[in-house]
C-alpha cells in the first residue's frame, strides 16, 4: 500500500512551523533588548542603564526596525522550513560539495541570506545609536551655496556601509555553513522533553555559539575590507551621489577602530543569534514526538495511523516520527501494546503486527545489506589498488577488439584523477562514505528498540499469538545485523567519533555522525532483552544451528549451562 500523507504536511507541519515562528518573533523583542544592553553599557548607573535600555527598546521610534526584523526572521523560518529534512544528501567528493553549493536552491539560500543580513545588520547598526542610523552625515566645515541655497554637502556615512556590509559576508558565510555542516537535518534529542526546557537549555548555548562564529569570521572580513574596501566606497558614493567620507575605514588606522569592532562583533553576534533561534525553533517543535492512532480495523483507510507511518516512502519524516512513536509506545505505553497486538477486524487477522513488524525488518534487512555490499567494495577495491602485473599484462594480451578499448579509457581516467589539481576535488572526503551508509542510524535504533520491548513484552501480553510466527525472522535479522556491525566496526576503515567542535550539538552534524557508533550497542542490548526475557525457551525457536548458538551467548550463565550444545 503506498501511503500518501499530505495530510501531516498541510496539518502537523504547518502548524508546527507557524508556532515554532510565532515564538521565535516573540523572542526579538528580548534580542533587542539584549543588543542596547551590550553596546550602551553604563556599570557606575546600572539601574539607570537597565531600566534606560527598556523603556529603549519599546519606544515608537524603533517600533519600525522591529516590524523589519520580525519579518527577517519570518523569511527566514520559512526557508529553514523549506530545506528541512531528515535524510540529507551526502557529497562524496569536494567537487559533489562545490555542485551543491553552487546549485540554483542553494544561490538562492544564499542570496536571500545576504540580503536578511545586510536588513538585520542595518537595524542593528540603527538601533545601537544615532551615527550608525544613516547612510550619510553632513560634511563637517563644507557650507556651500548651491543654486542660491546654502546647506550642508553630505558625505558617505563609511562607518555605516562598513557594518552594513559586515552583515553581507555573514550572511554568505550562514548560508555556506548552513550546507557544509548541514545544518539543515533535522535531529531529535536523545532524551525527549518539553519544548520549555530545550528552548532554555540551548538558548544560552545558541549566544555563546553565535559569538563565536562571528569572531572567527571578522577577520576575513577584515582582509577582505582592507583590500577591496576602498572599491565599495568609491561604488556607493557614485550610487547615492554622495561625497566620500574624511576618515577612510579601509585603512589600517581606521580598521584599528576599537569602537567600530565592537560593534560590529555585537551586531554580527544579533543577526547570529536571531536567524539561529529561527531555526532553533523550528527544529524543536518538529523533532516533539507525534502519537499516532493505532489502527485495529482494515476498513479505517486514512493514512493517518502508525501502521501507515511506519512504511511511509513519501514523507521521511513521517516514518521517523511513526518509529519513534513505536519506541516510546514499546517501552512505556501497555495500553497501546495491546492494540499492537490485537486481531483486526473483519477477518481476525493480526494486520497491525503485521505491517510493524515487515517495515521494521525492512529497516534493517536493509542495513545488514548496505554493510555486505559495503564489505564486499572494499575488498574489490582493495584488489584494484594493488594488481598483479603479471595479471595486468596476461589480461592485456588475451583481450582484443573492443577489449582495448575499456582499457585505454581506463588510462585516460587514471592519469587525469593523478593530476593535482582533479585529485584534489575527485578525491573522497574522509567520513563521507560512513555518513551516508549510516544516514538513517537513528531511524535504526528506534527500530531496535521498538522491536525488541515488543517482542519481550509480547512473552507476557501477545493473548493471541500473532508474534511467535515473527520470532525466528526478527531473531534472525538481529543475529544478522549484530554480526554485520560487528564486522564493519573492526575494519581500519570504519572510522572515528568525530569531536564535538560546537556548542550546539545540531550545530555541525556530529549527533548524527557519533549515532552510528550506538548501533552496534543497541543491537546488542536488543538480543539481550529478548533473551533473557524468554531464557531457555529460545532453543524452541526454529532457528538454524548457527544462530542458536550466538543466541547462547546473550543468555544469563545459569540458563545456557542448562542447554545442551548440539
Amino acid at each position: 500500500m503506498t501511503s500518501k500523507p499530505h495530510w501531516f504536511m498541510q496539518e502537523v507541519f504547518l502548524f508546527r512551523t507557524i508556532a515554532s515562528q510565532l515564538w521565535a518573533v516573540l523572542l526579538v523583542p528580548a534580542g533587542v533588548y539584549g543588543l542596547l544592553l551590550t553596546t550602551q553599557v553604563d556599570l557606575l548607573h546600572p539601574w539607570r542603564w537597565i531600566v534606560g535600555c527598556l523603556f529603549e527598546a519599546l519606544s515608537p521610534y524603533n517600533w519600525g526596525y522591529l516590524l523589519l526584523l520580525w519579518g527577517v526572521v519570518v523569511v527566514a523560518g520559512t526557508s529553514h522550513a523549506r530545506h528541512l529534512t531528515v535524510s540529507p544528501k551526502i557529497p562524496q567528493t569536494r567537487l559533489a560539495r562545490l555542485v551543491q553549493l553552487l546549485s540554483p536552491s542553494s544561490l538562492m539560500h544564499a542570496g536571500m541570506h545576504v540580503v536578511m543580513a545586510m536588513v538585520m545588520s542595518y537595524c542593528a547598526a540603527a538601533l545601537i545609536g544615532p551615527q550608525f542610523s544613516s547612510l550619510s552625515l553632513p560634511c563637517q566645515g563644507s557650507d556651500q551655496n548651491m543654486g542660491g541655497t546654502v546647506g550642508p554637502v553630505h558625505c558617505l556615512n563609511e562607518k555605516s556601509v562598513f557594518v552594513v556590509f559586515s552583515g553581507a559576508f555573514l550572511g554568505l558565510c550562514y548560508s555556506v555553513q548552513y550546507f557544509l555542516h548541514s545544518r539543515h537535518r533535522l535531529q531529535f534529542p536523545v532524551i525527549q522533553q518539553a519544548k520549555f526546557f530545550r528552548v532554555r537549555t540551548l538558548l544560552p548555548r545558541l549566544v555563546v555559539d553565535s559569538a563565536s562564529r562571528v569572531v572567527r569570521l571578522l577577520p576575513g572580513y577584515y582582509l577582505g575590507y582592507y583590500l577591496l574596501g576602498h572599491g565599495v566606497k568609491t561604488w556607493m558614493c557614485a550610487l547615492l551621489r554622495l561625497k566620500p567620507s574624511p576618515v577612510d575605514i579601509g585603512s589600517l588606522h581606521g580598521l584599528l577602530d576599537v569602537g567600530l569592532l565592537w560593534q560590529t562583533a555585537v551586531g554580527g553576534t544579533f543577526m547570529f543569534c536571531l536567524l539561529d533561534t529561527s531555526w532553533l525553533m523550528l527544529h524543536i517543535f518538529h523533532a516533539q514526538v507525534f502519537k499516532f492512532e493505532v489502527a485495529s480495523s482494515l476498513a479505517d483507510q486514512t493514512d493517518r495511523y502508525l501502521s501507515d507511518a511506519v512504511q511511509c516512502q513519501d514523507v521521511p519524516l513521517v516514518q521517523y516520527l511513526g518509529f519513534l512513536d513505536l519506541s516510546l509506545l514499546a517501552q512505556f505505553s501497555p495500553q497501546r501494546r495491546r492494540h499492537i497486538f490485537s486481531l483486526s477486524q473483519p477477518g481476525g487477522h493480526p494486520y497491525v503486527w503485521k505491517t510493524v513488524s515487515t517495515s521494521s525488518l525492512a529497516v534493517l534487512d536493509s542495513l545488514t545489506n548496505r554493510l555486505a555490499a559495503c564489505r564486499q567494495n572494499i575488498g574489490v577495491t582493495g584488489q584494484r589498488l594493488s594488481p598483479d602485473p603479471t595479471r595486468v599484462q596476461g589480461s592485456q594480451k588475451v583481450g582484443v577488439g573492443g577489449g582495448q578499448a575499456p582499457g585505454k579509457l581506463e588510462k585516460v581516467t587514471l592519469g587525469l584523477r593523478r593530476t593535482p589539481v582533479l585529485a584534489y576535488f575527485l578525491q573522497q572526503l574522509p567520513e563521507a562514505a560512513s555518513a551516508e551508509l549510516f544516514q538513517d542510524a537513528q531511524l535504526l535504533v528506534w527500530v531496535l528498540e521498538g522491536l525488541s520491548h515488543l517482542v519481550a513484552a509480547s512473552y507476557t501480553e501477545d493473548t493471541y499469538g500473532v508474534v511467535q510466527k515473527s520470532l525466528p525472522d526478527i531473531l534472525t535479522a538481529l543475529i544478522g545485523l549484530h554480526e554485520a556491525l560487528d564486522r564493519h566496526f573492526k575494519m581500519p576503515l570504519a572510522g572515528s567519533r568525530p569531536s564535538q567542535h560546537a556548542w550546539l550539538s545540531c550545530q555541525r552534524d556530529v549527533s548524527s555522525q557519533n549515532m552510528r557508533f550506538s548501533l552496534l550497542p543497541a543491537a546488542t542490548t536488543a538480543l539481550y532483552h529478548i533473551v533473557n526475557v524468554f531464557g531457555k525457551h529460545v532453543e524452541s525457536i526454529p532457528l538454524s544451528t548457527e544462530h542458536k548458538q550466538k543466541l547462547r551467548l546473550f543468555l544469563p550463565q545459569r540458563d545456557a549451562a542448562g542447554i545442551p550444545r548440539s
